[in-house]
């Protein structure tokens, strides 16, 4: 059995979550996507609290990928959040945003691994995948 690798991903717009779990899927079906709408919810997940209490269903990723552009708390709000927790400095996290978004600069300040252009494909995660040793193709 393959052992499961949880990504965290946050985004707000479940049209632009079909093409990322069809690419996790081509790659590797040992990728689990747990998928939060909100900064606030990621927060709870990664903080273990309420409905994202038990480990077991909400175990800690080894990735995040992160929409720039989300409801209350922005993206780089939440990355800016993650980057302060210790325990997350090094977390890779990964950018999901259209083409030409001006966060970008300002992900890449507070810490951003890499960036993934929406709708995301198979092959640019790969390559993202492979540059943080998550996936060897």
């Amino acid at each position: 059995m393959t052992q499961q690798k949880t990504v965290l991903v946050v985004e707000d717009d479940a049209p632009d979550l079909f093409p990322l779990k069809r690419a996790f899927r081509q790659l590797d079906p040992g990728f689990e996507l747990k998928v939060v709408e909100t900064g606030q919810d990621a927060v709870r997940y990664l903080q273990g609290e309420g409905a994202y209490c038990d480990r077991n269903q909400h175990p800690l990723p080894i990735l995040i990928i992160l929409d720039l552009r989300l409801p209350g708390m922005s993206g780089l709000d939440l990355l800016k959040w993650i980057r302060q927790q210790p325990q997350f400095t090094d977390l890779p996290t990964v950018a999901l945003t259209a083409f030409g978004n001006r966060d970008l600069p300002r992900a890449y300040d507070l810490g951003i691994n890499f960036y993934l252009l929406k709708p995301a494909e198979a092959h640019s995660l790969a390559e993202v995948l492979q540059a943080l040793d998550l996936y060897q193709g």
